[in-house]
């Protein structure tokens, strides 16, 4: 089975490191930019999954990132992770309201980050599975489709 593409972007290179190191050991393949651009130019060439974007970052911080890539025709559609110093709640909820699939603040727990990163990659295995995409769905439609599989399932 290929390893799920996750994106780290982040100007801070300690934080990419770290990053880097923590994801490719839980056995994700991991690519990183430096800077907004750089990840908009790695997600056009397509196979990212997901992304963890820091907030602050120059050239396209990552909240416009993730507006850009729910706005984009990227198939499949990377789910985004805002990994952020800003954390006032008005600040979360702007960066939901960008399109962010989740919000973690900085500092951050390792395990944390594991689990909700883990959590992303169950989702893209059963869309994968599902043969549709769940993600764009509304709650009571996701809800009928887990349904019918069930049915079908034991049936």
């Amino acid at each position: 089975m290929q390893k799920l593409k996750i994106l780290v972007a982040d100007d801070d290179p300690l934080t990419v490191r770290l990053l880097e190191k923590l994801l490719t050991y839980w056995g994700y393949d991991v690519v990183t930019a430096f800077d907004g651009q750089s990840a908009r130019q790695l997600l056009l060439g397509g196979g990212i999954r997901i992304c963890v974007l820091d907030w602050e970052m120059p050239q396209m911080s990552g909240r416009d990132l993730c507006a850009w890539v729910h706005s984009s025709d990227l198939k499949p559609a990377p789910y985004v992770v805002l990994l952020t110093a800003k954390g006032n709640p008005q600040q979360i909820c702007d960066g939901f309201a960008a399109g962010a699939d989740d919000y973690i603040t900085k500092p951050f727990e390792g395990d944390d980050l594991r689990y909700r990163v883990a959590a992303l990659a169950l989702r893209i295995l059963h869309v994968e599975t599902a043969g549709e995409d769940t993600r764009r769905m509304n709650p009571i439609d996701m809800y009928r489709l887990d349904l019918s599989q069930f049915k079908k399932e034991f049936s």
